[in-house]
């Protein structure tokens, strides 16, 4: 069964309220969307606002992904220009993007396991 079947708002807010307690620092503002639409099931389930790249990332499962889960950037229309400050914070945001998909992970495929 694909993991996103056994996903809802709730839970995903629980894992990112998990996620928030483990301390990573981010500028990024990181929230559920509401799903209401099941016939897309490529659709976003978590929004990240990068704030120093100014653009919006996408988490979802991967289907039939076995509990992977990935990320997709939306593409920016104009050029950004970052400092040295900013672009270390814009690293520190995608490490901890980095770490969320991780933990993401790592739930989804204990919830796949419990059955």
């Amino acid at each position: 069964m694909p993991v996103r079947k056994l996903l809802d708002k709730s839970l995903l807010e629980a894992w990112l309220t998990e996620f928030r307690e483990l301390g990573y620092l981010t500028g990024s503002d990181i929230r559920v969307l509401d799903q209401e639409d099941e016939t897309d099931p490529d659709s976003g389930l978590i929004v990240v606002d990068l704030s120093e790249a100014k653009t919006i990332t996408y988490l979802q499962p991967i289907p039939d992904g076995g509990g992977g889960w990935k990320a997709t950037m939306e593409a920016r229309d104009a050029a950004i220009e970052l400092g040295a400050v900013a672009l270390v914070n814009l690293g520190n945001e995608v490490n901890v993007l980095g770490a969320l998909v991780a933990f993401l992970e790592t739930k989804s495929r204990a919830l796949l396991a419990a059955g």
